[in-house]
């Protein structure tokens, strides 16, 4: 009986290139022939393969063979080639994050990131880049149109935070001077998340981008930056890029069952809970640091949410309530 021939399974340049990369840096000291068992490939093909990976993947100076040894080796052993995209699924999600990434366009980071997924998919045929097209075309992605940012101002900033530089720069007709700690995007608006440590404020602010105006980098005074600096770890809620001074307990009455299951949709706060009311109503409590954000939420779903705490907020939502219905001569 004849033997069964297996059929050897040949891989693309891409994949072979791959395999040569996992093989040096994982085994000790390959050999053009091992590449070339391994693979499928030739000699030749081999050859032309590890001239690649050093001309077009950046290990010129890094791919080295040892006569001794009779095998290929990285000098700087961390070293991996560029990763790419090797399914139509993984290029239509780069090509929805393209999308995305149009929130902040006119930023000195959008060039770049598109440029990144952008390349990243160099090596997926043209049948599959054409079908990630067109579904990419049909997932939308809105949001507010971002303001134009300075590259010198984004560039400094970018120096100072990595560095933990002070920074100093006229502000609204201010000078100012803060730790950097966050570039924050929201709402089509980039900030400068800083601390100021002036006696009279103390206290982290946030300052647009488009304000700030001859920007220095104090580059003889760092400062230590704090474990929970982040924004993300400071902000008690998601009602708007803010972080007020207390956190509060918060109390509303919603009486719309619209108004009730778009609120229901959204994350506002992480211990946000609803209790329905023997009268139809439904009880919503939540803790935040975010004070105007939220009398501002609250007064956007007019009489159908009324706050009952904390006070402060009550007291403002009547105060207003009342101001309106003066305007409008209802009272």
């Amino acid at each position: 009986m004849a033997k069964e021939r297996v059929k050897k399974q040949f891989l693309n340049g891409y994949e072979r290139i791959l395999k040569i990369d996992y093989m040096i840096s994982n085994w000790n000291y390959p050999s053009v022939e091992d590449f070339a068992n391994e693979t499928g490939a030739s000699i030749p093909t081999i050859n032309r393969d590890l001239r690649d990976l050093r001309l077009k993947f950046g290990a010129d100076e890094i791919l080295q063979y040892d006569r001794n040894k009779k095998g290929f080796y990285y000098t700087r052993p961390s070293f991996r080639i560029p990763a790419q995209l090797t399914s139509e699924k993984q290029i239509i999600a780069a090509k929805l994050m393209s999308n995305l990434l149009n929130l902040i366009k006119d930023t000195p980071v959008y060039k770049q990131a598109v440029e990144v997924f952008t390349s990243l998919s160099d090596n997926i045929d043209e049948n599959t880049k054409l079908n990630a097209k067109k579904l990419s075309n049909r997932i939308l992605f809105l949001g507010m149109e971002p303001v134009k940012i300075d590259d010198e101002i984004w560039t400094k900033l970018e120096e100072a935070m990595v560095k933990n530089n002070y920074v100093s720069f006229s502000y609204l007709g201010r000078k100012i001077k803060v730790q950097p700690w966050q570039l924050v995007y929201s709402q089509g608006m980039w900030s400068l998340y800083a601390y100021n440590q002036k006696s009279e404020i103390k206290e982290i602010r946030f300052y647009n981008l488009p304000n700030i105006r001859n920007l220095e980098i104090d580059k003889d005074n760092t400062f230590e930056l704090p474990d929970d600096f982040e924004y993300t770890k400071r902000a008690k809620g998601n009602f708007r890029r803010y972080i007020g001074k207390e956190t509060l307990q918060y109390k509303l009455k919603i009486t719309s069952s619209k108004t009730l299951n778009y609120i229901k949709t959204y994350n506002w706060a992480e211990d946000q809970k609803f209790e329905k009311q023997d009268d139809g109503s439904t009880i919503m409590t939540f803790t935040s640091n975010q004070d105007w954000p939220i009398f501002g939420w609250v007064m956007s779903h007019g009489m159908y949410a009324q706050p009952l705490e904390p006070e402060w907020l009550v007291n403002e939502w009547n105060k207003n309530v009342k101001g309106m219905a003066r305007l409008a001569n209802w009272v």
